[in-house]
């Protein structure tokens, strides 16, 4: 009788599943990566060692952009606001979450005045914290 020859075994790795995996991440990635900044875009002041925060569900987002139209993005929505409306604006968005905390996104190319003026605002509307939203120079 003759024994059969034993079917060769392949030694080698199929990376084909691994591959098409990394390639199906990447293309996540690349598209939930834009969507991670909440409010709207804004040049970030920068700094050496910013300070790490987390952030919290009931936050509220004051974005100051470059032509100083101002958003609020409270409850998941965000709304454009002339600086006019804006004090009364902050309130209502205290009363509706008093607990809550404040942070502002300013464009780098404001003035501090015109920072400071809506930090005031937002302090004067009842926020016990006011925060500022910077980006690490270099990164």
């Amino acid at each position: 009788m003759q024994v059969a020859k034993a079917a060769a075994v392949k030694a080698d790795i199929n990376v084909t599943p691994l591959v098409d995996v990394c390639l199906v991440l990447l293309i996540i990635f690349m598209v939930i990566t834009p969507m991670l900044q909440k409010g709207p875009p804004v040049k970030l002041p920068q700094t050496q060692e910013p300070p790490k925060k987390p952030e919290d569900e009931d936050q509220v987002l004051v974005a100051i952009g470059e032509n100083r139209l101002i958003w609020i993005e409270s409850d998941k929505k965000t709304e454009p606001i002339a600086p006019e409306g804006f004090a009364a604006r902050i309130q209502e968005a205290f009363q509706r979450n008093p607990g809550s905390t404040a942070v502002v996104k300013g464009d780098a190319r404001l003035t501090y005045g015109d920072v400071k003026r809506i930090m005031l605002e937002i302090k004067e509307a009842g926020f016990p914290q006011v925060g500022l939203i910077v980006e690490k120079r270099g990164g």
